[in-house]
């Protein structure tokens, strides 16, 4: 009997037990050919009617679409659009003329660069829309040599689905009934494809790495979504235990589903509002369902990500009315355009920076480029005729960029006034605190807003001067370490002291195990990808403030990361073995941070 852990990333939770069922996904090689001078335009043409035809199948799949599933219909519209982005669709067009190379070649090329532009990006949502890029050009690459993307999909007995790599189209085109989990070498938790699995209630785990190197069709695997395993076994032992697991997760399921919708109040009465951070639609339908109160950080960089110019006014307000709505009475925090430096809009001129993330970016490009950031103003006025919306400011370090920005609202203010568009006079306006001299001057800042956003991961970022891209310092990136606790403490701290509320927008707000700390301190507001809300919520009103803040005290005095996060670690399994008890806890974070106790030094 063999037992094989291979670990990724849970990207649906849940647990699935069958034999395993290898995708043939038409692999293919991308071979270069020169094409002589008088086929150019044959060869042209052949690529347009390649990016033709797979608009009709986005197009037929669209049409197709299951109503459970219409709210994900934003994802492959998006495609469509990215089709005939000039940073695809032209830039080969020029490569074929230029280099006089074959269209499959030139794709590679142009998949190739986009890769290093979106490598630089530190926000890891943005980065991530990547492959959808690689989705989109994939697809032309197989309509070009007369593959078939997915030719094993109809399934025609229950299994469990191993591939290299999963396109949102593929998810969407799954079968429930018959795919009763899937892995794939590639993905993000954050990706399209999980976003679609989590909808279709199915267990994934993404980016193992090399797992079809290693797994047969017909073995019996196990797909642990809570953990991000896959166990490849014959055990009966082994398999009994996740089957238990698997009961105990359903149970767990239902507990916290049923609960989703009770305030997130803890024992002793502290209540916290319970957000979520969205960037499209299609994630409006998850918000309500996992019981969140409104959204704390609506993205909005994909809309002039997605464009081969800037949206206009009218675009962007279409799209925060229709949130907007659809949300209401919630309310909807939008971030004004965060973009810049590491980040980029085609259409805005940007010298290229030496350190992007210090650079040219967010508030300060905004600042810089005042008719780009009054257009996106207005439309976020105009919203505010149709439902609470609350305007945050990203990257801001200082008073004088908060005055200026709100000169700017003003400005959009009047314009809207003169052309009688109804807006919320009363708009509330907050800032992001993601930088040290935001902490530091937090008491200043505080008189000038309505409101404060903690983002925590650029804030650690900054603090710890750690570049989480850089794999080989990566590592040292620690939301335990004494100065982080008290930067936030002091953040909290001075909000109140001037009676504004203060959120918590970073992954910190959703990560579990961090609950009781941001209790502790006080943190008002928590906004989180919205599948984990109802989690989060049983963890609020399974705990008292005050033995939070008892935790948090002792924390404080600690001074290391290490003697922290053991003090943590000991309060969870005391408090919540459900969850974190090493021998029966469903989730995997006390093992995983147990065993990166060893490689952190701080």
């Amino acid at each position: 009997m063999k037992t094989l852990v291979f670990r990724g990333v849970g990207a649906s939770p849940g647990i699935a037990i069958g034999k395993a069922r290898i995708l043939e996904q038409g692999k293919f090689e991308v071979i270069r050919q020169k094409i002589p001078a008088h086929s150019i335009e044959k060869e042209k043409t052949r690529f347009k009617e390649a990016v033709s035809r797979v608009e009709n199948q986005l197009e037929s799949l669209l049409q197709e679409i299951s109503e459970e599933l219409k709210d994900h219909a934003a994802i492959f519209k998006a495609h469509l659009m990215m089709l005939r982005d000039n940073m695809i669709y032209d830039r080969t067009l020029q490569l074929i003329e230029q280099e006089g190379i074959n269209a499959e070649w030139a794709l590679s090329k142009v998949l190739d660069w986009i890769k290093k532009v979106f490598a630089k990006i530190k926000d890891d949502f943005i980065r991530e829309r990547f492959t959808d890029v690689e989705d989109v050009i994939k697809r032309v690459q197989m309509t070009l040599v007369g593959e078939n993307l997915v030719k094993n999909l109809n399934f025609t007995e229950p299994s469990v689905l191993i591939a290299n790599d999963l396109s949102p189209a593929d998810t969407v085109q799954m079968n429930p009934e018959l795919i009763m989990g899937f892995v794939t070498e590639k993905g993000s938790r954050t990706s399209h494809t999980a976003i679609v699995a989590r909808s279709l209630g199915i267990p994934a785990v993404v980016g193992v790495e090399g797992i079809l190197n290693h797994v047969l069709s017909d073995e019996t695997v196990i797909v642990d979504g809570l953990c991000g395993e896959l166990i490849i076994t014959d055990d009966p032992v082994v398999l009994s235990r996740y089957r238990e697991k698997q009961e105990a997760f359903s149970k767990y399921s239902l507990d916290i589903i049923n609960t989703s919708h009770l305030p997130a109040e803890t024992k002793d009465g502290f209540r916290v509002t319970i957000k979520a951070n969205i960037e499209m639609i299609d994630e409006i339908p998850s918000v309500i369902t996992y019981g969140a109160e409104g959204v704390g950080l609506l993205r909005t960089e994909f809309l002039y990500l997605s464009k081969k110019g800037l949206p206009k006014e009218e675009d962007l307000y279409s799209v925060y009315r229709e949130m907007v709505e659809r949300l209401n009475p919630y309310p909807v925090t939008i971030r004004t355009l965060d973009i810049g430096g590491d980040k980029f809009v085609s259409s805005v001129p940007l010298c290229e920076e030496m350190n992007p993330a210090l650079g040219l970016r967010a508030i300060r490009l905004c600042l810089r480029e005042p008719e780009l950031f009054k257009t996106q103003l207005r439309a976020i006025l105009r919203a505010s005729a149709h439902g609470e919306v609350k305007i945050l400011f990203p990257l801001i370090s200082g008073k004088m960029e908060i005055i200026e920005a709100r000169e700017i609202l003003e400005e959009a203010k009047q314009e809207l006034k003169q052309k009688n568009h109804p807006f919320d006079e009363n708009i509330q306006v907050g800032i992001m605190i993601e930088v040290p001299t935001a902490v530091m001057m937090a008491d200043v800042l505080a008189k000038e807003v309505d409101f404060f956003s903690i983002g925590t991961n650029d804030l650690i970022q900054y603090s710890l001067a750690i570049d989480r891209v850089n794999e080989r310092v990566a590592h040292l990136y620690e939301p335990l370490h004494p100065a982080i606790l008290r930067m936030l403490q002091k953040t909290v701290d001075a909000a109140h002291a001037h009676g504004i509320e203060v959120a918590v927008c970073g992954e910190m707000a959703g990560e579990p195990m961090y609950v009781p700390v941001l209790l502790g301190m006080g943190v008002d507001e928590f906004s989180m990808n919205a599948i984990v809300v109802p989690r989060i919520k049983k963890m609020i009103r399974g705990i008292s403030q005050e033995k939070c803040k008892e935790l948090f005290n002792e924390l404080l005095e600690e001074s290391t990361a290490i003697a922290i996060r053991r003090r943590l670690l000991k309060f969870l399994s005391d408090y919540y073995p459900e969850e974190f008890s090493p021998e029966k806890g469903l989730y995997c974070d006390l093992a995983r941070t147990n065993s990166k106790l060893s490689t952190q030094n701080f």
